[in-house]
Protein backbone atom coordinates (compact mmCIF):
# COMPACT_ATOMS: atom_id res chain seq x y z
CA UNK A 1 0.00 0.00 0.00
CA UNK A 2 1.00 3.60 -1.07
CA UNK A 3 2.27 5.40 2.38
CA UNK A 4 0.16 8.19 3.48
CA UNK A 5 2.32 11.30 2.77
CA UNK A 6 1.48 15.04 3.56
CA UNK A 7 3.40 16.42 0.27
CA UNK A 8 0.80 18.35 -1.78
CA UNK A 9 1.35 20.37 -4.98
CA UNK A 10 2.13 23.74 -3.48
CA UNK A 11 4.79 21.73 -1.73
CA UNK A 12 6.39 20.93 -4.85
CA UNK A 13 5.88 24.03 -6.85
CA UNK A 14 7.29 25.33 -3.27
CA UNK A 15 11.02 23.35 -4.20
CA UNK A 16 11.33 24.86 -7.67
CA UNK A 17 11.43 28.15 -5.48
CA UNK A 18 14.52 26.87 -3.10
CA UNK A 19 17.67 26.36 -4.59
CA UNK A 20 18.30 24.52 -1.54
CA UNK A 21 15.43 22.03 -0.98
CA UNK A 22 16.59 18.44 -1.43
CA UNK A 23 14.98 15.40 -3.61
CA UNK A 24 11.90 13.79 -1.51
CA UNK A 25 10.21 11.11 -1.72
CA UNK A 26 6.65 11.37 -3.59
CA UNK A 27 3.33 9.47 -3.17
CA UNK A 28 2.08 8.29 -6.15
CA UNK A 29 -1.67 9.60 -5.83
CA UNK A 30 0.01 13.18 -5.95
CA UNK A 31 1.68 12.51 -9.25
CA UNK A 32 -1.43 11.17 -10.56
CA UNK A 33 -3.25 14.34 -9.92
CA UNK A 34 -0.54 16.87 -11.20
CA UNK A 35 -1.00 14.78 -14.67
CA UNK A 36 -4.72 13.97 -14.77
CA UNK A 37 -3.58 10.32 -14.46
CA UNK A 38 -0.71 10.28 -17.11
CA UNK A 39 -3.15 11.28 -19.49
CA UNK A 40 -1.91 10.52 -23.14
CA UNK A 41 -2.69 14.74 -23.56
CA UNK A 42 -0.01 15.31 -20.44
CA UNK A 43 3.03 13.24 -22.22
CA UNK A 44 5.33 15.62 -23.91
CA UNK A 45 8.12 12.53 -24.44
CA UNK A 46 9.59 8.89 -24.50
CA UNK A 47 12.47 6.78 -24.77
CA UNK A 48 13.49 3.22 -24.69
CA UNK A 49 12.84 2.81 -20.61
CA UNK A 50 10.21 5.60 -20.32
CA UNK A 51 7.17 8.57 -20.93
CA UNK A 52 7.37 11.64 -19.70
CA UNK A 53 4.59 13.89 -18.64
CA UNK A 54 3.71 17.62 -17.55
CA UNK A 55 2.93 17.60 -14.53
CA UNK A 56 0.88 21.01 -13.35
CA UNK A 57 0.86 22.96 -10.17
CA UNK A 58 -0.85 26.12 -9.29
CA UNK A 59 1.85 28.26 -10.81
CA UNK A 60 4.17 25.90 -12.82
CA UNK A 61 5.04 23.17 -14.66
CA UNK A 62 7.46 20.02 -14.05
CA UNK A 63 8.39 17.36 -15.90
CA UNK A 64 7.27 13.57 -14.78
CA UNK A 65 9.26 10.68 -15.77
CA UNK A 66 7.31 7.20 -15.52
CA UNK A 67 9.41 4.04 -16.38
CA UNK A 68 8.32 2.01 -17.92
CA UNK A 69 8.89 -2.51 -17.40
CA UNK A 70 9.96 -1.49 -14.10
CA UNK A 71 10.73 -5.26 -13.26
CA UNK A 72 13.24 -5.11 -16.43
CA UNK A 73 14.83 -1.75 -15.77
CA UNK A 74 14.86 -1.66 -12.47
CA UNK A 75 18.83 -1.50 -11.94
CA UNK A 76 18.41 1.54 -14.35
CA UNK A 77 16.10 3.46 -11.90
CA UNK A 78 18.07 2.88 -9.11
CA UNK A 79 20.80 3.79 -10.57
CA UNK A 80 19.07 6.93 -12.00
CA UNK A 81 18.35 7.78 -8.47
CA UNK A 82 21.36 7.45 -7.08
CA UNK A 83 23.23 9.64 -9.29
CA UNK A 84 20.64 12.01 -8.94
CA UNK A 85 20.68 12.31 -5.53
CA UNK A 86 25.02 12.74 -5.59
CA UNK A 87 24.98 15.68 -8.16
CA UNK A 88 23.74 19.57 -7.60
CA UNK A 89 25.13 21.80 -10.92
CA UNK A 90 23.74 24.60 -12.62
CA UNK A 91 23.98 22.30 -15.62
CA UNK A 92 22.06 19.12 -14.76
CA UNK A 93 18.07 19.23 -14.92
CA UNK A 94 16.94 19.99 -11.20
CA UNK A 95 15.88 17.11 -9.91
CA UNK A 96 12.91 17.41 -7.14
CA UNK A 97 12.47 13.52 -5.81
CA UNK A 98 11.10 9.94 -7.06
CA UNK A 99 8.55 7.76 -6.32
CA UNK A 100 8.81 3.64 -5.79
CA UNK A 101 5.57 2.19 -5.34
CA UNK A 102 4.20 -1.34 -4.80
CA UNK A 103 0.94 -2.27 -4.52
CA UNK A 104 -1.45 -5.74 -5.80
CA UNK A 105 -3.47 -6.38 -7.96
CA UNK A 106 -5.68 -9.32 -8.23
CA UNK A 107 -4.84 -10.46 -12.27
CA UNK A 108 -5.96 -13.91 -13.83
CA UNK A 109 -2.83 -16.27 -14.45
CA UNK A 110 -3.47 -19.43 -16.05
CA UNK A 111 -7.02 -19.49 -15.54
CA UNK A 112 -7.01 -18.48 -11.67
CA UNK A 113 -6.98 -15.30 -9.93
CA UNK A 114 -3.48 -14.53 -8.55
CA UNK A 115 -2.18 -11.92 -6.51
CA UNK A 116 0.14 -9.86 -8.48
CA UNK A 117 2.66 -7.16 -7.31
CA UNK A 118 2.38 -3.86 -9.35
CA UNK A 119 5.66 -1.47 -10.02
CA UNK A 120 5.39 1.88 -10.28
CA UNK A 121 8.34 3.76 -10.94
CA UNK A 122 8.80 7.50 -11.03
CA UNK A 123 11.23 10.81 -11.94
CA UNK A 124 10.43 14.31 -10.96
CA UNK A 125 12.18 17.25 -12.65
CA UNK A 126 12.38 20.79 -13.40
CA UNK A 127 10.79 21.52 -16.40
CA UNK A 128 12.66 23.07 -19.71
CA UNK A 129 9.70 24.43 -22.35
CA UNK A 130 12.45 25.12 -24.83
CA UNK A 131 12.80 21.72 -25.35
CA UNK A 132 16.65 19.64 -26.55
CA UNK A 133 19.49 20.41 -28.10
CA UNK A 134 18.57 18.43 -30.80
CA UNK A 135 16.08 20.70 -32.44
CA UNK A 136 18.50 23.71 -32.59
CA UNK A 137 21.26 21.87 -34.37
CA UNK A 138 18.93 20.26 -37.34
CA UNK A 139 16.73 23.35 -38.24
CA UNK A 140 18.46 25.85 -40.10
CA UNK A 141 15.73 28.03 -38.96
CA UNK A 142 16.51 27.73 -35.46
CA UNK A 143 20.05 28.71 -35.73
CA UNK A 144 22.16 30.18 -32.82
CA UNK A 145 24.27 33.15 -32.30
CA UNK A 146 27.92 31.80 -32.08
CA UNK A 147 27.92 33.36 -28.25
CA UNK A 148 25.06 31.30 -27.09
CA UNK A 149 26.99 28.11 -29.24
CA UNK A 150 29.70 29.12 -26.93
CA UNK A 151 27.59 29.02 -23.68
CA UNK A 152 26.08 25.53 -24.52
CA UNK A 153 29.13 23.97 -25.37
CA UNK A 154 31.60 25.46 -22.34
CA UNK A 155 28.12 24.53 -19.94
CA UNK A 156 28.37 21.08 -21.37
CA UNK A 157 32.46 20.98 -20.74
CA UNK A 158 31.89 22.10 -17.34
CA UNK A 159 29.43 19.69 -16.19
CA UNK A 160 31.03 16.91 -17.78
CA UNK A 161 33.58 17.88 -15.63
CA UNK A 162 32.12 18.07 -12.56
CA UNK A 163 30.30 14.87 -12.97
CA UNK A 164 33.77 12.81 -13.68
CA UNK A 165 35.55 14.74 -10.58
CA UNK A 166 32.43 13.21 -8.58
CA UNK A 167 32.90 9.74 -9.74
CA UNK A 168 29.77 10.01 -12.36
CA UNK A 169 29.95 9.51 -15.93
CA UNK A 170 26.85 9.66 -18.27
CA UNK A 171 27.02 6.68 -20.93
CA UNK A 172 24.74 8.23 -22.84
CA UNK A 173 25.46 11.96 -23.76
CA UNK A 174 23.54 13.01 -26.87
CA UNK A 175 21.67 16.09 -28.19
CA UNK A 176 18.31 15.17 -27.09
CA UNK A 177 19.78 14.82 -23.27
CA UNK A 178 20.96 18.21 -23.22
CA UNK A 179 17.97 20.56 -22.41
CA UNK A 180 18.07 24.29 -22.81
CA UNK A 181 16.42 27.17 -20.52
CA UNK A 182 15.10 30.35 -20.95
CA UNK A 183 18.12 31.75 -21.37
CA UNK A 184 19.93 28.63 -23.16
CA UNK A 185 21.61 27.48 -20.19
CA UNK A 186 22.26 23.72 -21.68
CA UNK A 187 21.35 21.37 -18.38
CA UNK A 188 21.94 17.01 -18.98
CA UNK A 189 19.35 14.91 -18.34
CA UNK A 190 18.96 11.63 -18.12
CA UNK A 191 21.13 9.45 -16.25
CA UNK A 192 18.99 5.86 -16.17
CA UNK A 193 22.41 4.28 -17.98
CA UNK A 194 25.33 6.22 -15.66
CA UNK A 195 27.43 5.00 -13.44
CA UNK A 196 29.00 5.82 -9.86
CA UNK A 197 32.58 4.85 -9.20
CA UNK A 198 32.85 4.09 -5.19
CA UNK A 199 36.09 6.23 -3.92
CA UNK A 200 38.05 3.05 -4.27
CA UNK A 201 37.11 1.83 -7.73
CA UNK A 202 38.74 2.70 -10.45
CA UNK A 203 36.91 0.70 -13.48
CA UNK A 204 33.53 -0.86 -14.17
CA UNK A 205 32.87 -3.66 -16.91
CA UNK A 206 30.02 -3.29 -19.55
CA UNK A 207 28.72 -6.49 -20.51
CA UNK A 208 25.43 -4.97 -22.52
CA UNK A 209 25.85 -1.94 -24.62
CA UNK A 210 23.09 0.91 -24.26
CA UNK A 211 22.13 4.40 -24.84
CA UNK A 212 22.24 5.41 -28.61
CA UNK A 213 24.68 4.57 -31.33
Amino acid sequence: MERQSTITPWDLECMLYDEMAKPKALPLSLLKEITNGFSPEKQIGYGGFAVVYKGILENRTIAVKRMSNTYKYEKEFLREVECLMRVKHQNVVRFLGYCSDTQGSMETYDGKLVMADVQQRLLCFEYLPRGSLRQYITDTSCGLQWRDRYQIITGICHVLNYLHRNNIIHLDLKPENILLDHNLLPKITDFSLSRYFGAMQSRATTVQIGGTL
